[in-house]
């Protein structure tokens, strides 16, 4: 799979998984390379950016490993701290994910 299909992918559960918690952004997009301590970020931009290479290998991470982070990003465009509703909803969205097997650890 190529980088550009991979985020096509994550774009589409993106769109999927926004849709059902009414969350709204702007585009789902790669981290900077140069950007090393995270693995994606959500800021008030509303533009999602999510690693999607090992940072020791450069390989890509495993999808559920990005869908995990995506999820999280998700829960940031309601509640920009981790306090305990960003916790709960973040929560609900990997449990919707998951059940639907959009986040899936196999």
């Amino acid at each position: 799979m190529s980088e550009a299909q991979l985020l096509a992918k994550i774009r589409k559960d993106g769109r999927r998984i926004a849709k059902r918690f009414r969350l709204k952004y702007l585009d789902i997009r790669t981290e900077h390379p140069r950007v090393r301590s995270r693995y994606g970020s959500c800021d008030e931009d509303k533009i999602i950016r999510i690693r999607l290479n090992n940072l020791k290998n450069g390989r890509f991470l495993k999808y559920w490993n990005l869908v995990h982070t995506l999820c999280h990003e998700l829960a940031h465009l309601k509640y920009m701290n981790h306090d305990k509703n960003f916790i709960k909803l973040n929560k609900s969205i990997l449990k919707w994910a998951k059940d639907r097997e959009i986040y899936n650890q196999n």
